[in-house]
């Protein structure tokens, strides 16, 4: 991804091409294809200063504030946003797995990895895993779901702290547990 492609296309562009599962497909994954394990550290670590050491170039839409990002830590398909919530790190891509119910948890193995030793992992959805580390602001989530084309696709996010981390209900308010 270029800082160009996305002034020519916009990112619901790209968030449609990604969510109806143009990306790659193949069989399982392991983690080292699956995410950029350095990319994921370096959002996690700039969770701290609301990532302005990895934002890019900003583009205000009617729906949402986001910025471009060099730092791809899953299908290159990654940006910083504030839609519906404070700032955060997103990626979606295609979860390919030999079992589609099975992608969360082979997506949250290859996460564990990468975050290394420290990090928790809490499953508080059905197609949703929290990890958190003790003496640590920054959360990373991963959530699976099908698109229209019956793929499972992935959404990884990095957030500043647990509340901005809460699911965001129909209505647009995050959910109280």
């Amino acid at each position: 991804m270029t800082r160009g492609f996305m002034g020519r296309f916009g990112w619901a562009t790209l968030g449609l091409l990604t969510l109806a599962g143009c990306a790659s497909s193949g069989g399982t994954q392991t983690a080292k294809e699956m995410f950029d394990c350095g990319a994921l550290n370096q959002a996690v670590a700039s969770a701290g200063n609301e990532f302005a050491d990895i934002k890019g170039r900003f583009d205000d839409t009617r729906l949402t504030r986001s910025w471009e990002t060099d730092v791809q830590a899953f299908e290159e398909s990654c940006v910083i946003t504030s839609a519906q919530r404070p700032d955060h790190y997103v990626c979606f891509g295609r979860m390919d797995s030999d079992d589609p119910r099975g992608a969360l948890v082979v997506g949250g193995e290859a996460l564990a990895q990468c975050l290394g030793a420290g990090w928790e992992a809490t499953r508080d959805t059905d197609d949703r895993y929290l990890f958190s580390r003790p003496g640590t602001e920054a959360v990373v989530t991963l959530e699976t779901f099908l698109n229209d084309r019956a793929r499972r696709m992935g959404t990884l996010s990095v957030y500043q702290n647990v509340e901005d981390a809460k699911p965001v209900s129909s209505d647009g308010q995050a959910q109280v547990r």
